[in-house]
């Protein structure tokens, strides 16, 4: 995203937003985590062949997932543990909510368990070892 707030004319660059890509990466990342563990529970119980159940069952957590994206905390700091948490607790506690009372779907014991903790495990594994990469002097390759 550029943003040109004067005329280059007066001496000012177009200031860019830092590390936008890497923002729009990390919301992939996430849905792409959510999507996935849908999938594995759909297929675990002979469910995965129904594109209109997968979106049904989907939907609500990537709602969620949207919701907490749009708090600005995680915005500002994706790849936080703060973030992380945020990210896990609004996709469990909201994905819950909406798939009970919006989507219909149930929200047994054994299901609100196994979501828990496969979504915190990975949305925070990944947030990890990014935090990690990214503190790293030497992000490239050696030299020689």
């Amino acid at each position: 995203m550029v943003i040109h707030c004067c005329s280059s004319r007066a001496g000012w660059e177009p200031l860019r937003h830092p590390e936008h890509t890497s923002h729009r990466a990390y919301i992939f990342i996430d849905i792409a985590l959510i999507a996935t563990f849908v999938l594995i529970g759909r297929n675990e119980h002979n469910s995965g062949s129904q594109f209109i159940g997968y979106l049904t069952t989907v939907s609500p957590f990537l709602i969620a997932t949207l919701v907490a994206w749009s708090l600005p905390h995680v915005r500002k700091t994706p790849d936080s543990v703060a973030s992380g948490l945020t990210v896990w607790a609004t996709v469990i506690i909201l994905g819950m909510v909406l798939r009970r009372t919006v989507f219909g779907g149930g929200t047994a014991v054994p299901f609100v368990v196994v979501a828990t903790v496969f979504n915190g495990a990975f949305l925070n594994i990944w947030r990890t070892f990014a935090r990690a990469r990214s503190r790293r002097p030497d992000r490239g390759l050696p030299e020689g």
